[in-house]
């Protein structure tokens, strides 16, 4: 199963797909609100990748492997996962570089969410991120998330926005402008 939005697919991850997503996962830049600028490790990187496929097959939903149409290149992630020990499900999304600042970031989420309380039928959905990520900030209201709060999580002061199906039923349709796409198999 794959989601597609107009310039994107959203689709499940294999094994191999580690190694094309390695150059986002060590990039100092893209890593910097993630973990003060950090690469991961190889280990890591694959770990992270493992368990993309295995919570598809167990939940339902994963952050997504982003691929940019037409050619078909990874540049990212965005999705629904499990954070850290966290019980609620919590939407994230890294983008390669190049292509930051291009809305698709907020397009994929926009898809991710709607797939996240329609298909799967989650409740509740938060978003984390520092403060000082406007970037990713500024993604979660777009997407119509509300601030829930300030909390501080292994010495990381962070900010959590959260929406409930009541409020995703409220706003309809995504504010971030995302069109309701068929499911691409």
């Amino acid at each position: 199963m794959a989601l597609e939005t107009e310039r994107l697919i959203l689709d499940i991850w294999r094994s191999d797909d580690w190694t094309r997503f390695r150059p986002i996962a060590t990039d100092v830049e893209v890593m910097r609100y993630i973990t003060g600028g950090v690469p991961w490790i190889d280990e890591r990187i694959r770990s992270f990748v493992d368990r993309q496929i295995e919570s598809y097959r167990t939940r339902g939903f994963c952050r997504w492997k982003l691929l940019r149409k037409p050619a078909g290149n990874l540049i990212g992630f965005c999705g629904v996962g499990i954070w850290r020990d966290g019980l609620e499900p919590e939407i994230g999304w890294w983008l390669a570089r190049a292509y930051w600042g291009r809305g698709l970031a907020t397009e994929a989420a926009a898809e991710a969410l709607d797939d996240a309380f329609e298909r799967v039928g989650l409740e509740r959905v938060v978003s984390i991120a520092m403060p000082e990520n406007r970037a990713s900030t500024r993604i979660m209201e777009k997407l119509g998330l509300d601030f829930d709060g300030e909390f501080e999580s292994e010495g990381v002061r962070l900010v959590r926005y959260a929406m409930d199906r009541v409020r995703y039923r409220e706003i309809g349709r995504h504010p971030a402008g995302s069109r309701r796409s068929a499911q691409v198999s």
